[in-house]
């Protein structure tokens, strides 16, 4: 089978889930029990990363309870459905997304916070939006690094959103994403081509990935803290050290 045959059929499989997805979220939301969305979202994230080819190896526990702040370095849109894959989680993203096609509609129903990234105002609506996520027992997970990578390493984080974990004492958790090619023989190899950066295109990008016939998403999940006495700067920093440590363990058991 050639390439240009493989990739039609893995976007009609899509299409056809994307579409299935859709009359989901727009017609049946509303009968379903809160536990039932959870596990319909999962259910439905497992499935697209099923279809583009994703193979997930999870190091660490995830936590089972919350109230928690997930913390994660950022690679690719595939990110927020690894993790929906994973568990029942909320997330904070740019408001583009809201209006993505399909996928925006699908982006409410998880119950997504959406941020202006160039507006203070609205960076502190979310901060407080997610505080009373925090309060409520909920599981948010954010990608302070505020722009995608490649995977070669981990950006600063922004300390802002950790605010809502200092005024909710919640705990929280760390984790790293690398991306890895196993196709070839020898040692696993860092992937660059699900990332999701500089000018690239969602459309795009989904046409790259699905040009492969597989790949092998790496998660390495750090140890649940409570807050302790930090304020939102110290968690920052603590968060991406730990994020750091996890993400060159990973690289290291990689060739270039």
């Amino acid at each position: 089978m050639n390439l240009m045959t493989w990739r039609g059929i893995k976007l009609i499989r899509l299409l056809i889930h994307l579409i299935r997805g859709y009359i989901q979220v727009r017609w049946g939301w509303q009968a379903l029990t809160p536990l039932q969305a959870q596990e319909a979202v999962m259910a439905w994230a497992q499935g697209a990363m099923a279809i583009f080819g994703a193979r997930i190896k999870v190091t660490g526990t995830m936590s089972q309870g919350g109230p928690l702040l997930m913390v994660s370095n950022h690679i690719s849109w595939l990110d927020i459905l690894l993790f929906l894959s994973l568990t029942p989680v909320r997330f904070v993203s740019k408001s583009e997304v809201e209006s993505w096609p399909i996928v925006g509609r699908y982006a409410q129903a998880c119950r997504t916070l959406f941020i202006q990234r160039t507006s203070k105002r609205d960076a502190r609506k979310v901060v407080e939006m997610m505080r009373e996520s925090l309060l409520a027992g909920d599981r948010v997970a954010i990608f302070p690094e505020g722009t995608t990578t490649k995977g070669e390493g981990v950006l600063p984080f922004h300390a802002n959103l950790f605010e809502s974990a200092v005024s909710s004492h919640a705990s929280t958790q760390a984790a790293s994403i690398l991306y890895v090619n196993t196709s070839a023989k020898g040692a696993p190899k860092l992937d660059t081509l699900p990332s999701f950066t500089g000018d690239d295109t969602l459309v795009g990008s989904i046409w790259r990935i699905l040009g492969l016939q597989h790949f092998e998403i790496w998660v390495s999940l750090g140890e649940v803290h409570p807050l302790g006495d930090l304020d939102r700067r110290a968690l920052a920093k603590k968060c991406n050290l730990e994020v750091v440590q996890l993400h060159e363990h990973m690289l290291s058991m990689t060739t270039s």
